[in-house]
């Protein structure tokens, strides 16, 4: 497994950048996110391991298929990354094994892959249950970006958000300025749900991208703009969302 790059340092103040880290580690019910790094080359799971701890969340290490799904059953992660060859077993295989029979575990699981891998391997990993796939050697904030992600769905199913006269749920798709319905396509509506759930921090363009487009955002750089402009249409007040120029946006709650 490939050791994941650097991105280009960003210029934070320390209380914006420790936001962002309380933010990405925060699992289910308000705690600290437990992951699961599975990968059969110990030194790449400790890289990967140590990455995941110093954006704040807490990582157990398994070394096979068999180790991972024993891990799973005892401890109950929140979200685990995935080597997709062990000796043992393939992730397919293990995904399997913790999707079926009446023990079966429903948390989501990043399969890490090479690039010599096949668009049918990942076919095969999503319908086995799979939740996202990262190339080995994909920049390090884009994994942390994927990882929230993760969580952040994983916790959507009964969220509702409200921030001042905003409400937004989840579950329906739906938002509301006072009692009004707003009338948001899919894309606009995820980007609003990232915002509001970062209030007063900057989202990035890419996070927004990895976000609201997922994998496959190549060629949709530029519906971020429209995006934000049917937001900010469809809420009437300019001041719920200011754009950082160079960066990404911020959402401002509004009384």
């Amino acid at each position: 497994m490939g050791v994941f790059r650097a991105a280009p340092q960003q210029r934070l103040s320390i209380s914006s950048r420790n936001a962002e880290l309380s933010i990405m580690a925060i699992g289910d019910g308000g705690v600290t996110a437990k992951l699961l790094v599975v990968d059969d080359e110990p030194r790449t799971a400790e890289l990967t391991a140590g990455l995941l701890r110093r954006a704040g969340y807490a990582v157990e290490v398994a070394g096979s298929g068999t180790e991972a799904i024993a891990r799973a059953r005892s401890s109950a992660p929140d979200l685990m990354l995935l080597d997709y060859e062990m000796p043992d077993m393939q992730a397919p295989e293990v995904l399997d094994e913790l999707r079926s029979g009446a023990d079966r575990i429903a948390f989501p699981v990043i399969i890490l892959t090479g690039a010599r891998h096949s668009p049918s391997d990942q076919v095969v990993g999503i319908e086995r249950g799979a939740t996202d796939y990262i190339v080995k050697g994909t920049d390090r904030e884009v994994l942390l970006a994927r990882v929230r992600g993760a969580l952040r769905e994983r916790g959507s199913g009964n969220r509702i958000l409200v921030r001042g006269r905003l409400r937004i749920d989840s579950p329906k798709r739906q938002a509301f300025l006072e009692s009004k319905a707003l009338k948001l396509e899919r894309r606009p509506l995820l980007m609003l749900e990232l915002l509001a759930s970062r209030d007063g921090d900057v989202v990035t363009r890419a996070e927004l991208l990895e976000y609201v487009w997922g994998n496959n955002f190549k060629g949709f750089e530029h519906s971020v703009e429209q995006a934000a402009y049917e937001l900010r249409r469809a809420l009437k007040e300019p001041g719920w969302i200011e754009t950082v120029r160079g960066v990404g946006y911020r959402f401002v709650t509004q009384t």
